[in-house]
């Protein structure tokens, strides 16, 4: 997965930028940006299969790829 992967959706976008803002609950992310919770959930799967994000305990955190992306987007 990489950086046009995630620009080139605006759900992943917003998800992402929601996460590098530091926003780590999804069903808020999804009511602020009116995303349907299921597209949300599957958007944050995908991040956790292409090694993005992972999760811990209830909160989803960005993996060291992850953080070079955010750096490499600009948030």
């Amino acid at each position: 997965m990489d950086e046009g992967f995630i620009l080139s959706n605006k759900y992943r976008r917003a998800i992402f930028d929601e996460f590098a803002a530091g926003e780590v609950n999804i069903r808020r992310i999804a009511k602020k940006h009116h995303i349907i919770q299921t597209v949300a959930q599957r958007v944050v799967d995908d991040f956790i299969k292409g090694d993005i994000v992972e999760k811990q305990g209830n909160v989803y955190v960005f993996t060291k790829k992850g953080e070079k992306l955010v750096e490499s987007i600009g948030k």
